[in-house]
C-alpha cells in the first residue's frame, strides 16, 4: 500500500498528526517497532517509535536516511505502562490488517492447525517459530517454564534468560488469566520495560476453557512487527491444543495441592502421613480451611492459580485445590497467629487482589476434621447476615446456630424478656436505654469505654444503667445474665437482616433440621 494512502485510512482509527510535508510515496508492506541494532531498513518498512505516552513517531528510511513522516496519537494519556504498549500492539495490529492480505494470514494459521492434527508437539513449537521468527516459550500458571520450550532452533537459550531475569512470570501471575475476554487489551500482553528489555507478546493458552499456561514471543530476532500482531493469538490456540493433545503441560491441579481433596474425601485415613510425606509436604497439625467465592466470575482454576500464589509466600505451607467446582485452601497456621489482627489483615489484601470472598473455617488441629471445616464454611457463606469479603465462621458461630432453627416464627420467644420490656419501655418513654444496654455489653461491660463510645458523661451512664436495673430487674454486674441479654441482641438483630416479619401462622408440629 502507497505510504499516503496508509496514512489516510490509518487516520480513521487513530488521529494522525505533524505529517511532514514531501515525505514522498513509497511502497509500504511492513510496520515494526524502531530498532536502532537494525538500520538501516529497506524504504517498504515504516517504523513506530514511542515518543510519549500517548504518541508514536512513523518514520522508513529514504535513500538510506531516517525520514519522519508524522505522529500518531494512541488515545488518552494514562499513567500505566501496560496499558499503553497494549494500545501501540493495538496500533500494530491495525496496520497489520491494512497491510497484509486476510487471506495470507489465514493460510498460515491453517496450515499450522493442520500439522497440529498429526505432528507432535515440537514439531508445532518449531514450526511457529519458524513463523513468528523469534523465540517462544511455554509458560505455566505458576510463572514457570516448560523445559521443553529452550529446544526450540531460533534463541531458546536466550528468552529462558529473558524470562528468568526480567521476571516475567511474576508478571503474569499478578496480571491474571484471561482466555475469553473479548477486550483485544487482555487478550495479549506487552510485558512493561522494567520487566522485559525488549518486546514480549504474552497470550493466555486454554483448552476446553481450562487454563494452560501462556505463549510468550521475545522480540530477540525480529522486531515486533504487524505480522507477529496478527498470528500470535490465534497461534496460541494451536499451541494449547497441542499441549492438550500430547498431554505436555499439566492443568492448574498439582499433585501436592491434591492432598488436601484427600483430606476432603477420605476424611479418615492411617496414610495421611505418608500420603503428604510421598508428595514432600508436612501434615498439617494446626490450621484453617478457607473457602473462596468468586466476586467477578472467574473460574474455580483461575482463582486457584491466583490463591495459590497470594497465599504461599505468607504462610508456612498452603494448599490451594479444585473440590466440588469451588476453589478450596487449607492454610497452616498455629493459634496465636490465627488469633492475631495480622492475619485477618493478610487474607483481606489476597481477597481484594483475587477479587473474590474468602470464608475461614476455625481453627483446628485435626487433619480429619477438614471436611467437618469445610462444611462449616459452606454453612457461614449461605448466611444471609454475611456481607464481608472475609469472613470467619467463629464469628458467625450464633447466626449459624440459629440458621439451624427450621421456624423462624418461634425466634421471638427466644430474645430475653427482660430486653423485649426494655424496648417497649423506650417505645412508650421515648428514651434510649437499648442503644444504651447494646454498648454496655458490647464495651464488655466497661463502664469508661461505653460512656467513651456514647459521648457521654460516666455518672451520665451510671445512671442509665440503675434505670435499666430498676425497670428489668436485671443484674448487670452478673456476667451469664449480661451474656443472655447480649444474645438477645444478636437473635434481634438477626430477624432484622432475615427480614422477619409477624405472622400468625404457627407452625402446628416440630419438624427437626435435616440431617446432613
Amino acid at each position: 500500500m502507497q505510504l499516503q494512502q496508509l496514512l489516510n485510512q490509518l487516520n480513521a482509527q487513530f488521529p494522525v498528526s505533524h505529517v511532514m510535508p514531501n515525505v514522498g510515496n513509497p511502497e509500504i508492506t511492513e510496520a515494526q517497532l524502531d530498532n536502532q541494532s537494525m538500520r538501516p531498513l529497506p524504504s517498504q518498512v515504516l517504523l513506530l517509535k514511542l515518543v510519549a505516552p500517548s504518541q508514536v513517531r512513523l518514520s522508513y528510511y529514504r535513500q538510506g536516511q531516517l525520514c519522519e513522516v508524522g505522529l500518531v496519537t494512541l488515545g488518552a494519556i494514562v499513567a500505566n505502562a501496560v496499558y499503553t504498549q497494549n494500545q501501540l500492539l493495538k496500533l500494530l495490529f491495525h496496520l497489520g490488517r491494512l497491510l497484509h492480505q486476510q487471506a495470507t494470514t489465514l493460510t498460515t494459521i491453517s496450515q499450522l492447525a493442520m500439522t497440529a492434527i498429526t505432528a507432535d508437539f515440537d514439531t508445532v513449537l518449531t514450526k511457529t517459530v519458524t513463523i513468528l521468527q523469534n523465540p517462544v516459550a511455554i509458560i505455566d500458571l505458576n510463572g514457570q517454564i516448560l523445559s521443553r520450550s529452550h529446544t526450540t532452533a531460533i534463541g531458546g537459550e536466550q528468552i529462558r534468560a529473558a524470562i528468568d531475569q526480567n521476571q516475567v512470570g511474576k508478571w503474569l501471575l499478578e496480571h491474571g488469566f484471561a482466555p475469553d475476554n473479548p477486550d483485544f487489551l487482555t487478550q495479549i500482553y506487552v510485558a512493561q520495560d522494567n520487566i522485559s528489555y525488549v518486546p514480549m507478546l504474552i497470550t493466555p493458552l486454554a483448552s476446553h476453557d481450562e487454563p494452560l499456561g501462556y505463549l510468550v514471543m521475545s522480540a530477540l530476532t525480529t522486531p515486533l512487527n504487524t505480522k507477529h500482531a496478527l498470528l500470535i493469538n490465534d497461534l496460541g490456540k494451536i499451541i494449547a491444543g497441542s499441549l492438550s493433545k500430547n498431554q505436555i503441560l499439566p492443568t492448574a491441579t498439582s499433585q501436592r495441592d491434591l492432598l488436601l481433596n484427600r483430606l476432603l474425601t477420605e476424611r479418615r485415613s492411617a496414610t495421611f502421613e505418608d500420603q503428604f510425606a510421598e508428595q514432600k509436604a508436612e501434615l498439617p497439625r494446626s490450621m484453617v480451611m478457607v473457602t473462596c467465592e468468586p466476586l467477578a466470575g472467574q473460574s474455580a482454576s483461575v482463582l486457584q492459580q491466583r490463591l495459590r500464589y497470594l497465599l504461599t509466600p505468607q504462610f508456612k505451607q498452603v494448599l490451594v485445590s479444585v473440590y466440588q467446582q469451588q476453589c478450596v485452601a487449607l492454610i497452616t497456621i498455629d493459634l496465636a497467629a490465627y488469633n492475631q489482627a495480622t492475619f485477618k489483615t493478610q487474607l483481606g489484601k489476597v481477597a481484594a487482589q483475587a477479587d473474590c470472598r474468602l470464608v475461614v473455617s476455625n481453627y483446628y488441629s485435626h487433619p480429619e476434621d477438614t471436611f467437618a471445616a469445610y462444611t462449616v464454611c459452606q454453612r457461614t457463606a449461605k448466611l444471609k447476615t454475611v456481607q464481608q469479603q472475609v469472613v470467619f465462621c467463629e464469628d458467625e458461630f450464633f447466626n449459624l446456630s440459629l440458621a439451624r432453627v427450621n421456624h423462624l416464627e418461634i425466634l421471638p420467644f427466644f430474645i430475653n424478656p427482660a430486653l423485649q420490656g426494655l424496648m417497649a419501655y423506650d417505645v412508650a418513654n421515648q428514651t434510649d436505654l437499648t442503644p444504651t444496654l447494646d454498648a454496655y455489653l458490647k464495651a464488655t461491660c466497661q463502664l469508661t469505654r461505653t460512656a467513651q463510645d456514647l459521648y457521654v458523661h460516666p455518672n451520665t451512664l451510671r445512671n442509665r444503667l440503675k434505670q435499666i436495673t430498676k425497670i428489668t430487674g436485671c443484674d448487670l454486674r452478673d456476667a451469664e445474665t449480661c451474656f443472655k441479654l447480649a444474645a438477645g441482641f444478636k437473635l434481634y438483630r438477626f430477624l432484622g437482616q432475615n427480614h422477619y416479619q409477624p405472622t400468625a401462622l404457627v407452625p402446628d408440629h416440630d419438624v427437626q433440621p435435616d440431617s446432613e
